[in-house]
């Protein structure tokens, strides 16, 4: 009577539990909140506006003791002029720039070391273009900044590309001109320009994403060169006359609103063909991967991948599962989605040269390692990282996706046969260790607890969502507990936000049993 209570009983407890651990996290993201408010420096609309109507006033009372009686004109064209630059220096660049600061401080400054040499490589060649420029008498407004400032975003960093339009803003603009009045305005053009292009580098996926980087950019050029113009030398005598002759490209060109529109949208074609150029032997030569080489990647229609299909089935579909959850993980951590997809597509590729001695491969088919001592078995099991290493250098896979095939399972043991290791008194429990080594990037570490907690839920009988939740959490903590973790900087918050990420996801995935929000039970 008593087991008949407890049995109706325990969904509505279940559901309790559940009901219970929601309130305490709702709590928990309120006390986040509050934190992220206090700290952070919230002004009035009206504040900023009142700052901004200041700062005009006094520009233009400074102008007038300078240059005399201003024009209505003049003061329209000024105002407009500092609108622009608040907005391309405040509204967009800057605002990006503070959400990318937390990702800077994760840097392994030590690994940057090819970078360094890259950027020094496009700063020269930059240079050596500028150079070209003042030779030839052309206009400063006509160099192909976009394209290097692109080039350093795709190829680098988004920091690094931000370095390089600082360095080369201040050098070039030095090496352009000696008229420190010029001088100041290129910097500030460059500059501003070079930080709004810098903006829009993590919106490119494929080439084809590069012609509305360069429109835009285009636009912003043209707006930034105008009012940068207007703000320094403040004459608009000259602005609006149209004058369709070859000296729109000339170093001594006027301040005319024509010659600037051909002088950008040339100089954005220029740069358009500079990306389209040099990327592919840049990615080749200092073996960086950019956004648009991981996308070619993600194809299914890659060769390796379709072997895999072919012959391990199993193995592909348990990569195609562990990508799609690495990609969800990795945009709540704000690392690179599409390297961890990548990676979790290839990370076992290995499987392919004995795919019938791995569970998910096995159908209809007695399992072959109950033949075989464990011994044999780990080799067998431990090689296909070896043997994934091998395929992914025989089909040119970048360095890092290689380094993920090799550090997906750290240095942890084989527990699926430690159990059959303990039938024998002098069996050495190392020869069950893989070699590793520990995964040294947060895509790697992502891809291990994705791997880790696919496998451990498809072994599962009767699937629920409690006994998902319940195994995630397990298969986090082991490899925490291992030190699997140690060259990584995970926070305890964010191997929590994995264990919930993954939980919801393979609850959807699976289809299984899980417990709503108002406490019942939804049916699968």
């Amino acid at each position: 009577m008593i087991k008949k209570i407890i049995i109706k009983l325990k969904p509505w407890i279940l559901s309790i539990v559940d009901r219970i651990e929601q309130i305490e996290k709702k709590k928990e993201l309120k006390q986040i909140k509050k934190v992220a408010e206090k700290q952070k420096i919230l002004f009035p609309d009206w504040v900023l506006f009142v700052v901004f109507i200041v700062i005009f006033i006094s520009f233009v009372w400074i102008k007038s003791l300078i240059v005399g009686k201003i024009k209505i004109v003049e003061i329209l064209c000024s105002l407009l002029s500092i609108i622009i630059v608040i907005y391309f220096v405040f509204s967009t660049v800057f605002t990006y720039l503070l959400r990318k600061l937390k990702s800077l401080l994760n840097i392994k400054f030590e690994e940057y070391k090819n970078s360094v040499v890259l950027f020094f490589t496009l700063s020269l060649l930059h240079i050596a273009v500028i150079e070209f420029y003042k030779f030839n008498n052309l206009t400063f407004y006509l160099l192909p900044i976009t394209g290097f400032v692109l080039l350093a975003g795709l190829l680098l960093d988004i920091w690094w590309a931000v370095l390089f339009s600082i360095f080369n803003a201040v050098v070039g603009s030095y090496l352009f001109t000696e008229i420190p009045s010029e001088m100041v305005t290129y910097m500030f053009y460059y500059l501003i320009s070079s930080l709004y292009v810098v903006s829009l580098v993590e919106k490119i996926f494929s080439r084809q994403d590069l012609l509305p980087v360069i429109a835009k950019s285009a636009v912003a050029s043209f707006l930034i060169a105008v009012s940068v113009n207007i703000l320094m030398f403040y004459k608009t005598d000259t602005l609006f006359k149209f004058y369709l002759t070859f000296d729109v490209f000339s170093l001594y060109q006027k301040l005319n609103i024509f010659g600037f529109l051909i002088n950008s949208v040339l100089s954005n074609l220029l740069s358009l063909a500079l990306v389209s150029v040099l990327l592919t032997p840049f990615e080749l030569i200092y073996q960086k991967t950019t956004n648009i080489r991981l996308v070619e990647l993600s194809s299914l229609n890659h060769p390796l991948l379709k072997r895999l299909m072919a012959e391990a089935p199993g193995t592909y579909h348990h990569s195609v599962m562990v990508a799609s959850l690495a990609e969800q993980v990795s945009v709540a951590l704000s690392v690179n989605p599409l390297l961890c997809k990548v990676g979790g597509l290839f990370h076992d590729i290995g499987k392919i040269v004995h795919p019938e001695y791995f569970i998910e491969n096995q159908f209809a088919i007695k399992n072959p390692h109950s033949e075989l001592n464990p011994s044999l078995s780990s080799l067998i099991i431990i090689n296909h990282v070896k043997e994934g290493v091998k395929l992914a250098q025989q089909f040119k896979l970048d360095k890092v996706i290689i380094d993920i095939i090799e550090q997906h399972h750290g240095n942890s043991i084989i527990y699926g046969l430690y159990d059959k290791t303990l039938e024998f008194d002098s069996f050495d429990k190392e020869m069950l260790r893989y070699p590793g080594p520990k995964p040294q990037t947060k895509e790697a570490a992502i891809i291990m607890i994705c791997d880790c907690c696919e496998a451990a839920c498809r072994s599962i009988e009767e699937l629920d969502a409690q006994k998902i939740k319940q195994t995630v959490e397990r298969v986090i903590n082991a490899k925490f507990v291992e030190g699997q973790f140690d060259e990584v900087p995970f926070t305890l918050r964010e191997l929590y936000i994995i264990s919930d990420i993954l939980t919801q996801t393979l609850i959807s995935f699976y289809h299984a049993r899980k417990i709503s929000a108002n406490g019942e039970h939804t049916p699968s």
